[in-house]
């Protein structure tokens, strides 16, 4: 009993105060304990940032070949607080009809770290879906409230994990939407590589393997219950201090499956 009492009054100093949300931000690289923070590519970071990511995405099965361009940027406001801003660029050829091509919907996420220790982070966060899009790609309403988590598992490995519930308003339907990304990172362990800004560690020269299970299952309609499941098995790589590259292999998990693989690749540019 009175280990579990400790435990959790452990576990309320670690919930932000009012005066952490207004800590001015700093680039953080690692945590205090030296362990890399990896951006995964298909779950969002609960950790906070100031990144822009460029990245391309080719997907093909049943005759269709499809390719995505986004823009994504990382903006922290504070310490604590930031937004994520996504605009998707798709590209569509189908066997036998005309390619198809057109902005997706706009994409804004705020967010605000939670919790934070040296092995620890949850970050609450609520993507808005606008119908700026264009008429193929586009025209939806949505939102998705959620948590994205980072946790330190020991020797460079870290998981980067996220819930959230999406509700399209168009279509009156709802989803659970979920990810989880491993990743172990190598490199060296020194203690006075500084980054960019000269603040704290940078990851540059430090190279990454992933593997992350992404999916999505309804929550109403026809379809519920069902689950969807990807995979993807990828690389990344510090290239300098303010430049990550990564590519990385898509697979579907379950059935029906809605493409039979892809790749995916980009840059990520830290500020």
């Amino acid at each position: 009993m009175k280990s579990t009492v400790l435990s959790l009054v452990a576990l309320s100093t670690t919930f932000a105060t009012a005066s952490d949300f207004l800590e001015p931000f700093e680039h953080i690289h690692m945590s205090d304990s030296g362990t890399p923070y990896v951006h995964s590519f298909g779950i969002e970071p609960a950790f906070t940032g100031r990144d822009l990511f460029i990245d391309h995405t080719y997907r093909v099965g049943d005759g269709v070949a499809e390719h995505e361009s986004e823009i994504e940027l990382e903006w922290a406001f504070t310490e604590r607080l930031g937004m994520i801003v996504e605009v998707p660029y798709v590209w569509e050829d189908e066997e036998g009809v005309d390619t198809l091509s057109g902005f997706g919907d706009l994409a804004i996420v705020p967010r605000a770290l939670l919790i934070q220790t040296d092995r620890f982070l949850i970050t609450a966060q609520v993507e808005t879906v606008l119908p700026t899009g264009s008429e193929n790609f586009g025209g939806e309403t949505a939102i998705a409230p959620g948590i994205a988590m980072w946790n330190d598992l020991g020797n460079w490995w870290t998981l980067n994990s996220g819930i959230a519930v999406e509700h399209v308003f168009d279509e009156d339907s709802t989803e659970l939407v979920y990810g989880i990304g491993l990743v172990k990172s190598f490199g060296e362990k020194a203690a006075d590589h500084a980054d960019h800004a000269g603040h704290n560690h940078a990851t540059s020269g430090l190279f990454h393997l992933h593997l992350e299970v992404t999916g999505s299952t309804p929550l109403n309609g026809d379809d519920k219950g069902d689950v969807n499941l990807e995979g993807l098995v990828g690389v990344s790589y510090g290239l300098m201090a303010c430049l990550d590259i990564r590519a990385g292999y898509l697979f579907p998990l379950t059935t029906p499956r809605d493409f039979d693989k892809g790749f995916t690749g980009g840059l990520i540019f830290h500020f």
